[in-house]
C-alpha cells in the first residue's frame, strides 16, 4: 500500500461508519459570485462526533466546486482549432485543423475536454482526453491526459491562471526515456477565441523550443 491509497481508504471507511444524509443539491454551478452553495445535513441531522469525523476530501468535495475552478470557463464549449507544429529551428513542420471540445464533470469540480485531429478531409485521426480539476490543498490545477489507443504518459502536470492567462508545466519521460519539460499557454483568452502554444526542454530548462500553437474559435451553431 502507498500513501496515495489513504485518501481512498480514508473516504471508503468513512462512508462505511455512515455518512450523514444529504439534502438534495442543486446541479448548477454557483455563479461567478459565489452562490448559495447546497446545504451539506439535512435540518435536524447531527454533526458526525469526534470518532466519526469528515475526512477532509470529503468535506472539499461537499462543499462544491471552489470559485478557482471558475479560471478555465473560458474552454467550456466547442472549439474549431487551427494548429501548427514546429521544427528545431522555428519554422513551420506542418499545419494541420482540429476540434475541441471541453464539459464540466462533477457539478463543476473538473472538466474533461478532448482534443481531434483531423485529417484533410476532416476525418479524425487522433483524439487526446484531459481531465482537469483545481486542487485548493495544492493551490493550482491538476491535470492528466491520455491519448486514444496510446501508452499512458509517465509526466506530471499543473497549471495556474495569472495576468490573464492559463499557465501549465509538464514534466515527464519521451519515447525514448529522456525527461523532457513542457511549458503551456492560453493567452488571448476572449470569449469567441483563444490562443495556445507549447515550448519543451530537454536540459532541464536551460534553453527552449518552440513546439506547437494553435488558434481556437468557438465553433458556430
Amino acid at each position: 500500500m502507498t500513501l496515495t491509497h489513504l485518501p481512498t481508504l480514508m473516504t471508503a471507511a468513512f462512508l462505511m461508519l455512515g455518512m450523514p444524509a444529504m439534502a438534495n443539491a442543486d446541479t448548477d454551478r454557483p455563479d461567478k459570485a459565489g452562490g448559495n452553495k447546497p446545504t451539506i445535513l439535512q435540518q435536524g441531522t447531527k454533526m458526525p462526533d469526534s470518532k466519526n469525523q469528515v475526512p477532509p476530501e470529503v468535506t472539499r468535495y461537499l462543499n462544491g466546486a471552489p470559485l478557482e475552478s471558475r479560471q478555465f470557463d473560458f474552454l467550456i464549449g466547442d472549439w474549431d482549432v487551427a494548429a501548427r507544429r514546429f521544427r528545431e529551428d522555428g519554422s513551420v513542420l506542418f499545419q494541420y485543423k482540429a476540434s475541441w471540445t471541453a464539459r464540466y464533470l462533477n457539478d463543476g469540480r473538473m472538466i474533461v475536454d478532448d482534443f481531434k485531429a483531423l485529417a484533410l478531409n476532416g476525418q479524425e485521426i487522433s483524439s487526446f482526453v484531459t481531465l482537469r480539476t483545481y486542487s485548493e490543498v495544492t493551490r493550482r490545477w491538476e491535470m492528466t491526459g491520455l491519448g486514444a489507443l496510446q501508452p499512458a504518459p509517465n509526466a506530471e502536470w499543473n497549471g495556474v491562471w495569472t495576468d490573464g492567462e492559463m499557465r501549465l508545466d509538464a514534466a515527464g519521460l519521451n519515447a525514448e526515456g529522456k525527461r523532457v519539460k513542457t511549458r503551456i499557454r492560453f493567452f488571448n483568452v476572449e470569449k469567441q477565441s483563444f490562443e495556445w502554444e507549447s515550448s519543451t526542454s530537454l536540459d532541464d530548462g536551460k534553453t527552449w523550443m518552440h513546439t506547437a500553437s494553435l488558434t481556437a474559435n468557438r465553433t458556430k451553431q
